[in-house]
């Protein structure tokens, strides 16, 4: 018998936080309001009634992947008399994040979307600032002329392409074995061999 949340006054975070679990447990493809209903114990017209569709709520939680993401990267402290070690540690974060929340990493860069919402436009934008800000710095300690906004493209390509390769191949798995190295130790590697 299903529990009566409906009326418990925090339902839509309920929900969200329902919508999360499933994510992380079934990921996209399998995702659907019906079960999301289930895991918050509410029928599923209560579900509907906070959302529209499933798009919506995969948008919002593509928006709190961002958010998350943006947070671990600002938790990395900027260091003046060691940017490569700053630099290498952004980088690491956004790796270990794919690796750790691949459900959530898949949603928020291989979903394309026709029309955002200014929700996710944004958690995007912020997240993104944080590693221009950080190449900004990188760049700046390091008396580099390189233009900040280039280079933020080229980290975020490695960084990004390291990712998808990992959670889409076994290649720098067997690799980092081939060298001794686990997967973080070689994203290590070669994140020090672009500075």
């Amino acid at each position: 018998m299903k529990k009566n949340t409906y009326h418990h006054g925090d339902l839509k975070n309920s929900i969200i936080k329902s919508c999360h679990k499933l994510l992380q447990k079934k990921g996209v493809t399998d995702f659907s309001l019906r079960e999301v209903a289930t895991l918050s114990g509410v029928s599923h017209a209560a579900v509907y009634r906070h959302f529209q569709h499933k798009d919506e709520v995969l948008e919002i939680l593509s928006s709190i992947g961002f958010d998350r993401l943006k947070s671990l990267q600002k938790k990395v402290s900027k260091d003046s008399k060691n940017p490569d070690e700053y630099f290498v540690k952004l980088g690491l974060v956004y790796i270990q994040f794919a690796l750790k929340n691949p459900n959530y990493y898949k949603l928020m860069f291989q979903t394309k979307r026709e029309k955002e919402s200014n929700q996710l436009k944004q958690s995007k934008l912020r997240s993104y600032a944080v590693l221009v800000h950080g190449c900004r710095f990188y760049l700046k300690t390091k008396k580099r002329k390189e233009n900040h906004r280039s280079f933020a493209l080229m980290a975020w390509s490695l960084v990004h392409g390291f990712s998808n390769l990992s959670l889409e191949t076994n290649f720098p798995e067997t690799e980092g074995k081939r060298m001794d190295q686990s997967q973080i130790q070689l994203a290590e590697t070669i994140l020090r061999y672009s500075i």
